[in-house]
């Protein structure tokens, strides 16, 4: 997704990492959830957790801009899209534009992940139609679990820069390579943010530099 805010050109797309650097922790917590049918990867970025979620679920959804679906980018040790890589990988998936899924989802999902989403998003507009729309997309009896980093070294490091600015609950930091946005969104935040908008919070807990909110509908 890319964004316009303060005069400063923000494409979240470049902050998407590879399965390569999938959170050990995370992995496992998702190898071993409840089997569902389905499984949504909201932000789904270079397909991080994706084959994760495919290990518990027979049926597989992803979301996310359509510059980080189509663009040509190295995934599974290949150069090729998303769009092309999910084909293969996973036959009958359901890939939605970010635009699309915001309007109307495709299916109802079991279960959603929104992994290091929430944070990278620096407008609060556009925060408040993913949750509206993963709330839409999920089933009434189905789970989403949010996961945020919220502190590392990185994050201390850029904020004391002299260019980064303070915005949102995070910071912009500008660079010779161009402009990020770092959200600090601590687990009370989170639980209360996703509360706003028709979630109802399970479990919610802490493990390393990231927070966890398991959340279903009310």
């Amino acid at each position: 997704m890319r964004y316009r805010i303060k005069g400063t050109d923000i494409r979240s797309e470049n902050a998407a990492k590879p399965a390569t650097d999938a959170a050990a922790y995370l992995v496992d917590w998702l190898r071993k959830r409840e089997r569902t049918h389905s499984a949504l990867d909201y932000g789904c970025g270079k397909l991080r957790y994706t084959q994760h979620l495919a290990h518990r679920s027979k049926h597989i959804g992803i979301v996310d801009s359509e510059v980080q679906l189509r663009r040509i980018q190295r995934i599974g040790g290949e150069q090729t899209s998303v769009v092309e890589y999910a084909r293969k990988q996973w036959p009958s998936h359901t890939l939605q534009y970010l635009t699309d899924f915001w309007k109307k989802s495709s299916r109802c999902y079991d279960f959603v992940l929104c992994a290091n989403v929430l944070s990278a998003i620096p407008c609060s507009r556009t925060r408040a139609k993913s949750l509206r729309a993963i709330h839409a997309a999920l089933k009434q009896e189905g789970d989403v679990l949010f996961v945020n980093q919220h502190t590392n070294s990185y994050f201390t490091e850029v904020q004391k820069r002299p260019s980064t600015r303070a915005h949102l609950d995070g910071w912009l930091a500008e660079s010779g390579s161009g402009a990020s946005y770092y959200g600090i969104l601590n687990r009370e935040s989170v639980m209360k943010l996703v509360s706003r908008f028709g979630f109802s919070v399970e479990e919610a807990w802490i493990s390393g530099q990231s927070n966890y909110v398991l959340a279903g509908k009310t």
